[in-house]
């Protein structure tokens, strides 16, 4: 039996608008993957370079907590990294403002059992994740 899928139409429509405050900072096309296929959310291509990216919603301000991926996804980013040489970047949408952190598959990230705690929504939403401190991030001006 396959694990519900969360993401939402709201979810979507975020995805959507980091693509397109991005796209414009950037001057890059943001090529939505398709998620049973693939575990990343887009595949950024400007001019002959290219990204891995994932896109996550955080409903916080930021530096108010560490941010966090799961190491599922990472797994999938470090292949894709290897495979491709291209790398994987990942984009937070806080209340206040968008930050991008770029992955160093050499460093040694904070490491815990935890993930989506609070609200929890089946029990895989508990699990292996890596930490990121807002301070590793690039944060964006988009308006």
């Amino acid at each position: 039996m396959s694990r519900t899928q969360y993401e939402t139409k709201e979810d979507l429509s975020n995805e959507s608008y980091i693509a397109t405050v991005f796209e414009g900072l950037w001057n890059c096309k943001f090529i939505k993957l398709e998620p049973k296929k693939w575990k990343l959310d887009y595949l950024i291509k400007r001019e002959d370079e290219y990204m891995w990216c994932e896109v996550k919603r955080f409903n916080h301000n930021f530096g108010k907590y560490t941010f966090m991926i799961s190491y599922k996804k990472i797994e999938a980013a470090k292949i894709l990294h290897e495979t491709s040489g291209c790398k994987f970047i990942l984009i937070f949408n806080c209340n206040d403002i968008i930050c991008y952190h770029v992955w160093d598959f050499n460093k040694k990230y904070k490491f815990e059992y935890g993930g989506r705690t609070m609200t929890t929504r089946d029990s895989q939403d508990v699990e292996p994740v890596f930490r990121i401190n807002p301070e590793d991030c690039k944060r964006i001006n988009h308006v």
